[in-house]
């Protein structure tokens, strides 16, 4: 802002609303006047004292006192407003603090939602508060009942503060429903004792971690906690939830979404999706320079995925999937040693090359993998270690024009376990390297094998 020349009134003035926001008589400099404004919470001495007007009637002051005394009092009130220098006092004095020992949700400037049980509006997790609502104990009956439905679409990050355990709260349901954007829930140890769930985490399509100490999930119930959860992943296994999964699944170790931060398993890896339809995953979150990236996340490695929501090409129009034209396993695949890849490229039917399936190790669950990839025409498995296969269901499904895949002379499945039927299911264009065809009597994974005299398969030695 530009301000010129400022009369020493409109400082007094400053420095008198701080005062009486202290209920103190501490003196300012004009630069310390700013930190003294983002420190003000409600708290008052009872000793208010004013300052007289200085003889001196003008002065010159840096645009930046001005400037950051403007952005403590927006940080305070959570307002949007440009604040001239006249008009600073009055903002000060009109600022209120929500004071007292409640269980609250504070929105914070980092887009956290911070729960706690505090007296005041405080937050702990970093970033300073932007709004605050009373939480009622009793819990919520709908996502619109809650008080801080209307900034659902604005939360990146949830912390259950341990604080809240005081709350004493039961009832969880819908208390995270439709958070969108929200990637990341901490402190779930918090929330141990919770006996309703219904719906709590719905909706939330971009939640890939729940963090939690410890759980007891003895007594909880609900209906689709974690219904629409796609990226959602427990740190011990991998385990992804089902749409129609219970609360029995809201726990730490196998089986469970919950994740120890002290024993996370997960290893992420990443997909770039760019404009000219090439799909690139790889170890790197940085996609390549020079390139038009539609989209772009992560993908947990370990992830037993259970549908399509978790990359980049499950959006709408410029990132559908229809738009995927061509899959590239980047070099830097090779650095993994544990790999689900559960429906990664489900129904990408215009996906006509996949490349690089030689840089990856350790691939375990190939669950729907290319599943209704109807104008792939080859594929080449030639450098692949099929050794560490546990599931090839459905894999190579409706792959409607796949005439022949190429692998290795020396490929080998592993000699028990694992299963995989209706790995080709109506893939009718399949012919292995001798000959071969495609039958509906044939479609499990044990026909994902080289094509010679004496063994039939649908494998071409290359």
């Amino acid at each position: 802002m530009a301000v010129g020349t400022i009369s020493t009134r409109i400082l007094t003035d400053i420095a008198n609303a701080i005062r009486f926001q202290r209920g103190d008589g501490e003196l300012f400099k004009p630069r310390q006047m700013a930190a003294a404004v983002a420190a003000l919470d409600g708290s008052y001495a009872g000793n208010y004292q004013p300052q007289e007007y200085m003889d001196l009637e003008s002065g010159v002051l840096p645009e930046s006192v001005f400037e950051d005394i403007a952005d403590a009092i927006r940080g305070q009130n959570g307002l949007d407003v440009t604040y001239q220098p006249g008009e600073m006092a009055a903002a000060i004095l009109a600022l209120t603090w929500d004071v007292g020992l409640k269980p609250r949700a504070v929105l914070t400037s980092l887009g956290t939602l911070e729960f706690n049980y505090v007296d005041g509006r405080h937050c702990y997790s970093g970033g300073v508060p932007v709004d605050a609502w009373e939480i009622d104990p009793a819990g919520y009956s709908s996502a619109g009942a809650r008080p801080y439905d209307g900034i659902k679409l604005q939360v990146r990050k949830a912390v259950i503060h341990p604080s809240w355990t005081a709350v004493g709260m039961t009832n969880a349901s819908y208390l995270f429903n439709a958070f969108e954007n929200m990637t990341e829930v901490s402190g779930f140890e918090n929330m141990s004792g919770i006996t309703s769930a219904n719906q709590m985490f719905t909706s939330c399509g971009a939640l890939e971690t729940i963090y939690a100490t410890s759980f007891s999930n003895s007594g909880l119930a609900g209906t689709y906690p974690f219904n629409g959860c796609y990226r959602l992943v427990g740190g011990a296994d991998g385990f992804v939830p089902q749409n129609t999964s219970g609360a029995s699944v809201c726990k730490l170790g196998a089986g469970g979404v919950l994740t120890d931060p002290a024993n996370d398993l997960r290893t992420w890896f990443w997909a770039h999706f760019y404009d000219d339809g090439e799909g690139v995953l790889t170890a790197t979150s940085i996609p390549e320079s020079g390139r038009v990236v539609l989209a772009s996340n992560r993908i947990c490695a370990i992830g037993k995925y259970r549908s399509l929501g978790f990359t980049p090409w499950d959006g709408s129009e410029a990132t559908h999937r229809r738009k995927l034209a061509r899959v590239v396993f980047a070099a830097d695949m090779s650095v993994y040693t544990y790999l689900n890849l559960n429906y990664l490229l489900y129904s990408c039917v215009n996906v006509a090359a996949v490349v690089g399936l030689s840089n990856l190790r350790g691939v375990r669950s190939m669950y729907f993998t290319f599943a209704s990839c109807s104008s792939l025409e080859e594929i080449d498995f030639r450098g692949f270690d099929p050794s560490t296969l546990t599931d090839l269901s459905y894999c190579l499904s409706s792959c409607t024009k796949l005439t022949t895949i190429y692998a290795d002379a020396t490929w080998a499945l592993p000699s028990s376990g694992i299963t995989g039927s209706q790995c080709f299911y109506s893939s009718k264009a399949l012919v292995g390297g001798n000959g071969t065809a495609w039958s509906s009597s044939n479609v499990s994974y044990t026909y994902m094998r080289i094509d010679k005299a004496g063994q039939p398969g649908y494998l071409t030695a290359a």
